[in-house]
């Protein structure tokens, strides 16, 4: 599939309803795209991988979908509280061990998709290394307090990146930022987040919050000291591409009460429909592993 889109996640079994979510959304929202999904498991149950297996023999003329194994002994020592697991981290191999990719779109699972992914698949990244949302905290002295040399004082939110495989390749990031998270375990009070701006700084396109409404952008907890920005927020809110249930507040934790948890449950119905269907017939074996 070569003109399809590729979006890697990464998930474990308490995650899988949320990443059929995302998947299911996506393919609905693009109808006429394929797609290539690419996920890092992290503990996925037999009963997971039937579930996309059917998910795969429902979309099968534009849908694949591949499983990925990263070692996890080059973060071992990586800082992790209750939320940030060690698995957040495997995002940073994803250029490395998908060497024949050329662009890749990273998503975090917490997602769902409101509309058409085409033009953020075909942004021009203008010689960036990846494109990326700034993180809705707006935690402009993260670099400083890390001591991370900047020009551009911005700090994205890594739960989506647009990553140029090639040129991250060629500046070796993962290694980079391996290095980086060894050396400063004590300064990550953003985890895999921390390090990437730090080895990115100054190499990231910002994107327009669209493409990542995080629940901060959502709830209006803080405005950008840009009013132009500001103004590009609230066209975000209106008409969001990709809500993000960053934060610790979750849509399918009903006591959360998540303000957008209307778009997560408008496709639970289909989860559920397609859950049935796999209780309901022999596995198949249309998904690879890798």
């Amino acid at each position: 599939m070569p003109d399809s889109i590729k979006i890697a996640s990464t998930s474990n079994h308490e995650f899988c309803t949320p990443l059929l979510t995302l998947y299911i959304s996506i393919l609905e929202q693009n109808l006429a795209a394929d797609f290539e999904f690419f996920i890092i498991d992290d503990g996925l149950e037999p009963l997971d991988y039937h579930y996309l297996n059917v998910l795969c023999q429902q979309y099968d003329n534009c849908l694949r979908i591949t499983f990925l194994r990263i070692d996890p002994a080059g973060y071992a020592n990586a800082a992790t509280n209750a939320r940030i697991i060690q698995a957040a981290y495997y995002r940073i191999d994803l250029p490395e061990t998908l060497r024949e990719q050329q662009r890749l779109l990273y998503l975090d699972c917490d997602m769902v998709c409101r509309g058409d992914l085409r033009p953020l698949w075909q942004q021009d990244l203008q010689g960036n290394i990846i494109g990326a949302v700034e993180d809705a905290g707006y935690v402009e002295a993260r670099l400083d307090k890390m001591h991370v040399p900047h020009q551009n004082k911005r700090y994205f939110n890594s739960g989506l990146m647009l990553i140029d495989m090639s040129h991250w390749r060629q500046a070796k990031i993962s290694q980079q930022t391996k290095t980086f998270i060894a050396e400063n375990a004590d300064r990550l009070r953003y985890h895999d987040q921390d390090a990437l701006n730090a080895i990115l700084a100054d190499c990231w396109l910002p994107l327009h919050p669209k493409y990542n409404a995080q629940s901060r952008l959502l709830w209006r907890e803080q405005q950008h000291s840009d009013p132009a920005e500001e103004r590009r927020n609230e066209a975000a809110r209106q008409n969001p591409v990709l809500l993000h249930y960053s934060g610790y507040r979750k849509p399918w934790n009903p006591a959360d009460h998540h303000p957008a948890a209307a778009a997560f449950n408008a496709y639970q119905p289909l989860v559920r429909k397609l859950k049935l269907k796999a209780f309901n017939q022999r596995p198949q074996r249309n998904v690879k592993k890798a």
